[in-house]
C-alpha cells in the first residue's frame, strides 16, 4: 500500500502543471450558487489567448460581453445600452490560472492566485471545468463544453466595439 501511495504521489509530482495552453475556445455554462443555495445559470462562449486576452460572451439569461486586453476590461451590456471600461488591478488572467495549477490527483488541479483558490478539472487531458468560491461567498462552477485548445484566434476577436449611443462608464 505504501508503494502505491508513493508511486501515485511521484506520478502527480512528475505531471506538474497541466499542459501549456496558448489559446482556448469553448461554449460554457457558469453556475453561481449563493449562501442561500439560490442558483443562477449563465451560458455563453469563451475565447482566450496569450498574453492576456479573453472574451466572455454571455448569451443567457442576459446578453453581455466581457473583453479583457492586458490590464483593460470592457463590459458591454446591450440590454441597458451601457459599456463599462476599467483597469484591472491584480485581477486574474484565465490562462495564467491554468498554468499555475498544481495536481491534486490525476484529473484535478488547484491554483491559488491573489489569495483566491481555483479547482481545475481535466477530462482526457482537456480542460473541463473550473470552480471556486468568490469574494461574496458564492460558489462558482464553470463547465466547458467542446473545448478547443491551441488553435489560432484572430486578435480582432478581442477588440471591444462599443455601439454608438451606448453610455460609457469609466
Amino acid at each position: 500500500m505504501r508503494i502505491f501511495i508513493f508511486t501515485l504521489l511521484s506520478t502527480l509530482t512528475l505531471l506538474g502543471a497541466p499542459k501549456d495552453i496558448s489559446s482556448f475556445h469553448s461554449a460554457f455554462t457558469q453556475t453561481i450558487i449563493d449562501e442561500h443555495k439560490k442558483k443562477l445559470v449563465y451560458t455563453g462562449e469563451l475565447w482566450a489567448s496569450k498574453p492576456q486576452n479573453a472574451l466572455w460572451r454571455y448569451q443567457k439569461p442576459i446578453q453581455k460581453s466581457v473583453y479583457i486586453n492586458g490590464s483593460k476590461l470592457t463590459l458591454i451590456e446591450p440590454l441597458i445600452e451601457q459599456a463599462t471600461i476599467r483597469t484591472l488591478n491584480g485581477d486574474i488572467d484565465f490562462l495564467e490560472i491554468i498554468k499555475k495549477a498544481k495536481p491534486i490527483d490525476v484529473s484535478r488541479y488547484s491554483a491559488t492566485v491573489n489569495n483566491q483558490t481555483y479547482f481545475i478539472d481535466f477530462t482526457n487531458d482537456t480542460l473541463s471545468s473550473i470552480n471556486y468560491t468568490d469574494g461574496y461567498e458564492n460558489h462558482v462552477i464553470i463547465k466547458f463544453l467542446n473545448p478547443v485548445t491551441n488553435q489560432p484566434i484572430e486578435a480582432s476577436r478581442f477588440k471591444a466595439i462599443i455601439p454608438e449611443g451606448f453610455d460609457i462608464i469609466k
